[in-house]
């Protein structure tokens, strides 16, 4: 693992679900630069390589293209 390698989000399947609905998110293939993805591939170790989101990640809300894990299971349990 490189000095430069990044924690990849995980997102709940139900974040994503929404994103996805209104255009913040998607699946890896439909990124055509296959630079971004080998980048990301290099940069995220983590990184699953079947997911993107456009995230905020500093407090001026602005939002940028990321590597995302989607959850596959929700960790609650029943009550």
């Amino acid at each position: 693992m490189s000095a430069s390698s990044l924690a990849v989000q995980s997102l709940a399947r139900g974040d994503y679900d929404r994103l996805e609905h209104l255009g913040y998110a998607g699946a890896a293939p439909d990124i055509t630069d296959s630079a971004v993805l080998e980048r990301w591939r290099g940069d995220y170790p983590g990184w699953r390589g079947r997911y993107w989101a456009f995230l905020d990640d500093d407090e001026h809300g602005v939002l940028r293209l990321h590597p995302i894990n989607v959850a596959r299971h929700s960790a609650q349990s029943a009550a």
